[in-house]
């Protein structure tokens, strides 16, 4: 594979290593911050271009299983990517679509449910109803389009209280790249990648790309099963072993995996099909 800024050397002659001899790769990635730069209005941050066509090849690859694993609702994921056969998780874990086309939702307990009400409650309060996002098991508010200092303050006030209301109610409160969340505690995306870890080969090779705090648990579910690469400024405080500088360098990441099983032989199904009939009538 061609050599990738960012990646110790150490973490990357691990991933090579690994790479050549797994017999599975299964690749999850984060959306926002991942495979899409940030917006102001959520439903515009778009994949980055190029990124829809690079996941459409690399799911066709027979040696590599993609899921998509996000903050977001699975439906929003969905919409925003245009691709319906890749595996999502949405709403941190909560939400599911399963192979067959169903959604899994996780509901929240009673408590937590009164939780995230008075945590909507408290938004209004403050005026920000218009900056909340609802979700199956959190209330998200975003900041992003607001000039910094103003937006760090609106945060500060927001966590301040949000805080007081998560411990009574099972919640818990944490920044996010563009805003403050409070979600249901007992679940998260470390737990729901977890659960798609156990579907696979003990021998299978793991990687997680990610940007955001939140992310974090993802990087820590893999253990020795894989490798986190954290979407940032290297040096960042993190449980990642690599690091991608931004969502074009995630898009050369991909690239170079899907370069990588090709030189291996084990490009695309319709790819090797088609140069199979190529030779068959030379």
């Amino acid at each position: 594979m061609d050599s990738q800024p960012g990646f110790p050397v150490d973490a990357e002659e691990e991933f090579r290593s690994r790479f050549r001899s797994a017999p599975l790769t299964f690749l999850a990635l984060d959306y926002d911050g991942t495979l899409a730069p940030f917006h102001a209005d959520p439903m515009q941050a778009r994949p980055l271009e190029g990124v829809v066509g690079i996941l459409g090849e690399l799911k066709r690859l027979p040696k590599l299983t993609l899921a998509i694993v996000s903050g977001r609702p699975v439906k929003e994921v969905v919409q925003l990517l245009g691709i319906r056969d890749i595996p999502v998780v949405g709403a941190h874990g909560f939400e599911r679509l399963m192979p067959d086309g169903t959604l899994r939702t996780r509901e929240p307990d009673a408590v937590q449910k009164e939780g995230l009400e008075k945590a909507r409650q408290a938004a209004l309060e403050e005026g920000w109803g218009d900056r909340l996002e609802i979700k199956v098991a959190s209330v998200a508010f975003h900041t992003r389009g607001i000039p910094s200092a103003k937006a760090a303050a609106m945060e500060k006030r927001m966590r301040t209280r949000w805080t007081t209301l998560a411990s009574p109610h099972d919640l818990e409160c944490r920044p996010f790249n563009g805003g403050v969340e409070i979600r249901a505690s007992g679940w998260h995306k470390g737990e729901a990648l977890g659960e798609l870890l156990k579907e696979l080969p003990e021998e299978a090779l793991c990687v997680y790309i990610g940007d955001d705090d939140t992310d974090e648990d993802a990087f820590k579910a893999l253990g020795d099963r894989g490798m986190g690469i954290k979407v940032g400024d290297v040096g960042e405080t993190t449980a990642a072993k690599a690091f991608l500088r931004d969502c074009q360098a995630v898009r050369e990441f991909l690239r170079t995996v899907l370069r990588a099983f090709s030189a291996a032989g084990n490009g695309p199904a319709g790819a090797r099909d088609g140069r199979r009939k190529g030779k068959e009538r030379s």
